[in-house]
C-alpha cells in the first residue's frame, strides 16, 4: 500500500508574529512522489516542512491536521515522529554533532536501535552515494561537504517521508547531481520526496510535481512535464552581466604564493592573487577546492603557512573595519534583537544604516527578529549589516542561498548603487549562475587549491557549460 501524507486547513503562525505563515494550506501527498516545493522568500516553505516533522509547533501556533498513512501527526513527540520522517535542514552546520563523517552517518541510525554491522553498511553506502570519506573530521568539510554529510546521515536512517530545505544550496554541479539522482531512486521504490528549492531549472527534470506557494497557500500544482513547459514563467530574467574586466592599478589585496589550510595539507597551494580597487570578482569551484579558505586569508581570519598576504587599504584604521565578511551561514553573525538594531550596531552611521537597510529592501522587516525571517532574509540582513559598516571590500560567501530572484536583484542594485558611491570593492564565492553572471567582471576558477583560470565572464560561461554540459549557459538561473 502506497505511502499516503494528507494536509488539511494548515494555519500556522510563529509566536513573535502577528500574521499567519500558512494559511488554510491543503495537500496530498503519495509515496513515489518527488515533490517541490517554490515561491519567493519567506511564503512559507521551511515553515511547511517543519509542520510536517514536528518542529514548528514549538515555534508556534498550529492549526489544522496532518496525518501519515491515517495517523495524526500533530501532538505527537518530535522524536517519534522522527522514525517516520526525516529531515534534511537548511542550516548543515547546525545539524553536525560529531567529529567524524562516519560518527555523524551512524549517530540516527544508533538513535533507532539499529545492529552494529547494519549501521556499519549504511554508512559505507551512504558515504558511497554522496561522494564522503567516512574517516574524514567534520570540522575540515567545505559548505557542500557540510549539505552532503547531512543528508548522508538522514538517508541512512532509511526515512519513509524525506523533506530537504534547500539542499543544493552550497553544492557543486556533481554534489547536486549525486544527490538527485539518489532522492529520485528513493521516490521510485516508494518514498516519498519533498524538496524546498529555489533551483527549479536544476531540481524540476528530477521531480514529478511542482507546488508553488504564494501567501500561505498552494496556488499552483502542476506534474513535472507541465512544470517543465511553464517554467519560463516562474523563472524571470537574469541581471545584466557585468561589464568587462579592465585591469586597475590600485591593489587592494595581494597574496603572493600563498599556501593555506587547517593543519596538515594546505587548502590553498602557492597562490598568487591580485584584487583591485572597484572590482567585482566572483570566485568558482567545485566544493573543497579551496574558496572559502581563500576568503579567510583574505579577511586575516586563517594565517598564511607560506606566502605572503598584503593590504593597500585606503584608511587609517583596523583591518576588522576595511574588510568585511559575509559567511555561508548568517546565523553566525546575527545577534541583535531587531532587523534594525543589527544593521546599525555596527554601522558607520544611523543615516547609513536606514539608507542601506532601505537599499536591501528590508526596512518592511525592521523590527523583526533576524532569527525569525527566512534564510534568504538572513542573508540580507547580514549583508546589510557589513555593508553598512563601509568597508572597503566586501567578502561575500554564497550570498544568493535561500534567495528568490526578486533577493538576488534587490541585493545586486544594492551593492551597485554602493559600489558606485562607496569604491566598494567585491569578492563573491558562489555556485550560482545569476550571481556570477551579475557580479563577474572578473572571474576567478579554482581547482584543487590553485587557480585554474582568471579571466573575464567568459570563465564564468566556461565553467557553468562544464558543470552542467546539457544545458545552455543562458538558461542556468534559478526563481
Amino acid at each position: 500500500m502506497a505511502l499516503h501524507l494528507t494536509i488539511s486547513d494548515l494555519r500556522f503562525r510563529y509566536a513573535t508574529a502577528s500574521e499567519w505563515t500558512l494559511r488554510g494550506l491543503s495537500l496530498d501527498l503519495r509515496g513515489g512522489e518527488f515533490v517541490v516545493l517554490a515561491g519567493i522568500s519567506g511564503v512559507g516553505k521551511s515553515t511547511l516542512l517543519n509542520c510536517i516533522n514536528g518542529s514548528a509547533a514549538l515555534a508556534g501556533e498550529l492549526h489544522g491536521r496532518i496525518t501519515l498513512d491515517g495517523t495524526p501527526l500533530i501532538g505527537l513527540p518530535v522524536a517519534q515522529i522522527a522514525r517516520l520522517i526525516g529531515t534534511v535542514a537548511q542550516d548543515a552546520e547546525g545539524q553536525i554533532v560529531t567529529l567524524r563523517v562516519d560518527d555523524e552517518v551512524a549517530f540516527g541510525c544508533e538513535n533507532l536501535g539499529l545492529a552494529p554491522e547494519d549501521i556499519q553498511h549504511r554508512i559505507d553506502r551512504t558515504c558511497a552515494l554522496l561522494h564522503l570519506d567516512p574517516a574524514q573530521p567534520t570540522a575540515t568539510l567545505s559548505g557542500g561537504g557540510q549539505q552532503r554529510l547531512i543528508a548522508a546521515a538522514t538517508l541512512a536512517m532509511g526515512p519513509r517521508v524525506l523533506l530537504l530545505d534547500e539542499p543544493l544550496a552550497n553544492l557543486d554541479a556533481v554534489g547536486a547531481a549525486r544527490l538527485l539522482d539518489t532522492l529520485r531512486d528513493l521516490a521510485s521504490q516508494g518514498a516519498l520526496v519533498i524538496v524546498a528549492e529555489h533551483r527549479l531549472d536544476v531540481v524540476l527534470s528530477y521531480a514529478t510535481r511542482l507546488l508553488w506557494i504564494e501567501e500561505g497557500r498552494v496556488t499552483l500544482d502542476l506534474p513535472r512535464d507541465e512544470a517543465l513547459v511553464h517554467v519560463e514563467r516562474l523563472i524571470r530574467r537574469m541581471p545584466p552581466a557585468a561589464a568587462p574586466f579592465q585591469q586597475r592599478s590600485d591593489v587592494m589585496v595581494e597574496l603572493d604564493a600563498v599556501s593555506a589550510g587547517y593543519g596538515g595539507e594546505p587548502v590553498v597551494r602557492d597562490l598568487t592573487l591580485a584584487v583591485h580597487r572597484g572590482e567585482q570578482m566572483v570566485v568558482l569551484g567545485e566544493n573543497g577546492c579551496g574558496k572559502t579558505t581563500l576568503l579567510r586569508v583574505i579577511a586575516g581570519l586563517l594565517k598564511p603557512q607560506q606566502g605572503r598576504l598584503r593590504y593597500g587599504l585606503n584608511r587609517r584604521q583596523p583591518l576588522l573595519h576595511g574588510i568585511g565578511y559575509v559567511f555561508q551561514n548568517p546565523n553566525s553573525q546575527l545577534f541583535m534583537d531587531s532587523v534594525r538594531a543589527e544593521i546599525a550596531v555596527q554601522a558607520a552611521s544611523s543615516a547609513i544604516a536606514e539608507e542601506v537597510m532601505a537599499l536591501f529592501g528590508l526596512t518592511p522587516l525592521a523590527d523583526r527578529h533576524p532569527h525569525a525571517l527566512s534564510t534568504g532574509q538572513k542573508r540580507l540582513v547580514a549583508l546589510a549589516a557589513m555593508t553598512a559598516m563601509r568597508p572597503d571590500v566586501l567578502l561575500l560567501d554564497e550570498p544568493s542561498v535561500g534567495q528568490d530572484t526578486g533577493g538576488v536583484e534587490r541585493m545586486l542594485a544594492a551593492l551597485g548603487a554602493l559600489r558606485q558611491q562607496w569604491g566598494l570593492t567585491l569578492v563573491v564565492v558562489t555556485h550560482d549562475w545569476r550571481c556570477a553572471n551579475a557580479f563577474g567582471d572578473r572571474v576567478v576558477w579554482m581547482m584543487n587549491g590553485t587557480i585554474h583560470r582568471d579571466g573575464d565572464s567568459s570563465v564564468a560561461q566556461d565553467y557553468f557549460l562544464r558543470a552542467y554540459p546539457r544545458r545552455n549557459a543562458s538558461t542556468i538561473c534559478v526563481p
